[in-house]
C-alpha cells in the first residue's frame, strides 16, 4: 500500500506550506532570509509517488520497495515482507520535521557536523529520485543537522530520526502466527515415543489420543506451550543452500526437536528446531568458547500452496534458543504420569539362616535326635609314662543289628534240624 494511506494522520497534522524541497534557487545569503526555514523537511506532495526507499549508512544499505501486490518488501533481504510500522514511523518523522534554521553554507564548517550519519532516498517507480537527505550529528540544543542531496548548505531539523541501515532490522520477524484457541491437537516427538493429545473444542480439556491411557495431560503446561509457539519468529536469515553446507548446520541436525499442531480447520503445522552448541574444549584449562549457540527454525504447513513452505525451501532461519528449550522431549513435561506400585518387600534372611539354606540336604541319620545318635567309644590305657586315648568309631545301628542277627541261631532251621534228628 502507498505510504500516503498509512501516514494520513501524520500528514493531516503537518502544516502545508508553499515552500518545499523544490525551492533551491533562492538566495541563501543569510539564515534570516532563507525561504526554507519554517517549512517541512519532506513535502507531503511527493509521498504519493514514492515506490522505493533506499537507506544507507557507511557500508550498509537497505532497499525497500513496493511489490506487485502493493506491499512493501525488503529487496536487500531476500524480498521478505517489510515492517511497515517501522517504515511508517520513519516517514512520519520526516514529514513532521521542520527546518528550524540554516546552520552554515561554508564548506570548512560542514565537516564539523559529521554529515555521515545516514542517507535516505525516496524514489519513484521509474527510479527517479524525489528527495535525498543526508543527516549529521544531533546538536546540543535539539534537532539534527542535514543537507539536501549533494548541496553544500546544512540545516537543522526539529526532529532526530533514527537511521537504521540494517536490512535484517527492517524485515517482519513473524514467520507464522495462529491462535491458541484454534489448536485441536498436538503431537509430541518424545525421547522414547510419539504421544498426542486432542480436544473437541476450545472450552474442553486436552485428553490423550490413546484409547486407554493413565497419563493425564498437564492443562496449564499445555496452554503455556501453545502460547509460546503461536507466534513463530526468527532473528537472522540466510540462503538455505549456503547454510546447509556449513558444519554448524550439519552438527545442529544431530540435536533436533519437533512437534506438530493440528488446528480445528484441519491444517497441521509442523515445527522443527535444531541447535548447535560451541564445542567444549578438551583441555580443562583452556578457556570456553565465546561463540553463541545457533538455533534453526523450520516450519511446514499441510497446505501445499502455503507461502511458508516455499519460504523454507529457499531460506534458513535462525531463532531464539528459548523456543528450542520449550519443545518437550520427556512425557513428564506434558503429562502427569502415575507412580508405579511399590514392589512387595522380601523378608530379610539372617546370615545364619542363609548359611543353613546354603547347606546341602543331609542324610536322615544326621537329623536324628542327639540321644539316639551313636557315640564314639574312648579307651584309655597307660603305655609307659604316657596316657594314650584311643577312639573307636561308633558303629552304625544297622551294622549292629546285622551282627546280632548273625550271632543268633536260626530258630526256624533249629526246629527243622531237631525234627529231623531227635
Amino acid at each position: 500500500m502507498k505510504l500516503r494511506t498509512l501516514i494520513i494522520v501524520a500528514v493531516a497534522l503537518a502544516v502545508v506550506t508553499l515552500a518545499g524541497y523544490y525551492i533551491r534557487s533562492a538566495s541563501l545569503t543569510t539564515p534570516e532570509n532563507d525561504p526554507l526555514v519554517g517549512t517541512q523537511v519532506v513535502d507531503q506532495s511527493i509521498l504519493a509517488d514514492v515506490s522505493r526507499i533506499e537507506i544507507s549508512k557507511e557500508d550498509s544499505e537497505v532497499i525497500l520497495e513496493l511489490d506487485e501486490s502493493g506491499d512493501w518488501a525488503v529487496r536487500s533481504l531476500f524480498d521478505l515482507p517489510a515492517d511497515f510500522g517501522k517504515l511508517n514511523t520513519l516517514i512520519r518523522n520526516l514529514v513532521d520535521a521542520k527546518i528550524q534554521r540554516k546552520i552554515t553554507g561554508r564548506e570548512d564548517r560542514l565537516a564539523r557536523l559529521d554529515l555521515n550519519q545516514g542517507t535516505i532516498k525516496l524514489l519513484s517507480e521509474a527510479g527517479t529520485p524525489l528527495i535525498e537527505i543526508t543527516f549529521g550529528k544531533s546538536l546540543s540544543g535539539g534537532g539534527k543537522a542535514f543537507v539536501f542531496g549533494r548541496e553544500k548548505t546544512a540545516y537543522l531539523a526539529s526532529t532526530s530520526p533514527y537511521i537504521d541501515a540494517s536490512s535484517n532490522n527492517w524485515a517482519v520477524k513473524t514467520l507464522y502466527k495462529f491462535q491458541a484457541d484454534d489448536v485441536a491437537g498436538i503431537q509430541f516427538s518424545l525421547t522414547d515415543e510419539s504421544w498426542g493429545i486432542r480436544r473437541d473444542d476450545k472450552e474442553k480439556d486436552f485428553v490423550s489420543t490413546l484409547p486407554a491411557d493413565e497419563r493425564t495431560p498437564k492443562q496449564s503446561g499445555i496452554t503455556s506451550l501453545m502460547n509460546r509457539f503461536t507466534n513463530l519468529r526468527f532473528v537472522e536469515v540466510a540462503e538455505r543452500a549456503a547454510e546447509e553446507s556449513t558444519q554448524t548446520w550439519k552438527d545442529a541436525q544431530e540435536n533436533a526437536r519437533s512437534l506438530k499442531f493440528t488446528l480445528f480447520s484441519g491444517e497441521t503445522i509442523t515445527i522443527k528446531m535444531s541447535q548447535w552448541d560451541p564445542p567444549v574444549p578438551e583441555d580443562e584449562e583452556a578457556p570456553e568458547s565465546t561463540e553463541p549457540s545457533v538455533t534453526y527454525l523450520e516450519i511446514s504447513s499441510s497446505q501445499a500452496d502455503h507461502s511458508i513452505n516455499s519460504l523454507m525451501d529457499r531460506l534458513a532461519f535462525k531463532a531464539s534458543s528459548y523456543s528450542f528449550s520449550g519443545i518437550p522431549v520427556e512425557i513428564s513435561e506434558v503429562a502427569d504420569v502415575p507412580e508405579p506400585e511399590p514392589e512387595e518387600e522380601e523378608e530379610e534372611v539372617s546370615s545364619a539362616d542363609a548359611s543353613e539354606l546354603a547347606q546341602p540336604p543331609q542324610e536322615e541319620t544326621d537329623q536324628l535326635p542327639q540321644e539316639e545318635t551313636a557315640q564314639p567309644e574312648i579307651i584309655q590305657h597307660i603305655d609307659g609314662n604316657s596316657i594314650i586315648f584311643e577312639v573307636k568309631p561308633a558303629k552304625k545301628k544297622e551294622s549292629v543289628n546285622t551282627e546280632e542277627e548273625v550271632e543268633q541261631p536260626d530258630s526256624g532251621s533249629g526246629d527243622s534240624a531237631s525234627s529231623e534228628n531227635p
